[in-house]
């Protein structure tokens, strides 16, 4: 069983924290999202994962040389010009092979496993199938009572849709959708899926009953830290943290800093004396000076947080 992680996109929505580091290496608990996936792709028995890359390529490239596959291949798919989530398919169809294949969006975390998207598919016999949740603020998938995908927000629909659904990230494919995108280029997924639809293939959706998060901006990156600290989701066990202060590797607490509510502390971040931190997250290197306050933030690799900082992303 194959499959392809997105990580090549810029990561715009999680500015600035991207400026230094790609979104697929944003930590959950101190873990990076694309660890957390390619972990759990192997539990679930995939042998082989394709990683596209472009933003700060060689940063994640240097990542991958260090992560511990325990027996998963993992493929690097380089994109010079970035390619898209339909481009990106079509530059990695010789490594994902000939059989149907999971994909996954690295910016999403989902508790549920993605192989019941395959064996829906080869059930319907449909050219993809769609993980998908209701989620009234991304329902962009329109289905009818059966559950067969009739097309997307703002296009012209052939029937009134039964549901409107939030597409996970997830979603199981067989490489025929290929054949629905340009062959060099630029493109989307759903060029593809819309492009097969018009030709009468089946594109099925299937809703995933677990837990769900897109972490595409700050705001949801600090959220899902607190949810993950208040009240932990079930399934997603490996990122249950011991208590309100979490540590990396290397950081350091001096005992006259104050902390109220949570502190995720990212490898080698530092609390120095007299510094107050609420309900935030320090990405590596991260430093809050003596004296300096940090409420409701995220601050990104090697930040050094002066004065009183309230809410919002700093790098």
């Amino acid at each position: 069983m194959h499959a392809m992680v997105l990580a090549a996109g810029l990561g715009t929505r999680l500015a600035p924290l991207t400026g230094r580091r790609p979104k697929c290496l944003m930590p959950v608990m101190n873990r990076p999202l694309l660890g957390w996936w390619l972990d759990r792709l192997a539990a679930h028995g995939v042998t082989r994962t394709v990683v596209n890359t472009h933003h700060l390529a060689p940063l994640v490239r240097a990542w991958l040389a260090e992560y511990d596959s325990a027996g998963l291949e993992v493929w690097e798919s380089h994109e010079p010009v970035i390619l898209g989530t339909g481009g990106g398919l079509v530059a990695a169809r010789e490594a994902l092979g000939s059989e149907p294949f999971l994909l996954v969006n690295s910016d999403v975390l989902a508790a549920d496993d993605p192989r019941p998207l395959l064996a829906r598919r080869a059930e319907e016999d449909a050219i993809a199938v769609l993980g998908l949740v209701d989620d009234p603020r991304f329902n962009t998938v329109a289905l009818d009572q059966a559950g067969q995908v009739l097309g997307f927000k703002g296009q012209d629909l052939p029937a009134e849709p039964a549901q409107w659904r939030t597409y996970t990230g997830l979603a199981a494919l067989h490489p025929d959708l290929l054949d629905y995108l340009p062959a060099v280029g630029f493109s989307t997924l759903v060029e593809g899926l819309s492009a097969a639809l018009a030709a009468g293939r089946s594109v099925r959706g299937l809703v995933l009953p677990g837990f769900w998060d897109d972490l595409g901006t700050p705001e949801r990156l600090l959220a899902l830290h607190r949810r993950l600290l208040e009240d932990q989701p079930p399934g997603l066990a490996d990122l249950a943290p011991a208590g309100p202060l979490v540590r990396g590797e290397g950081s350091w607490v001096d005992p006259a800093a104050r902390i109220e509510g949570f502190c995720v502390l990212g490898h080698g971040a530092r609390l120095e004396a007299g510094a107050y931190v609420r309900d935030s997250l320090l990405l590596p290197g991260a430093v809050v000076a003596a004296g300096a306050r940090v409420s409701d933030a995220v601050l990104g690799d090697g930040f050094l947080a002066r004065g009183e900082i309230a809410g919002g992303a700093h790098a």
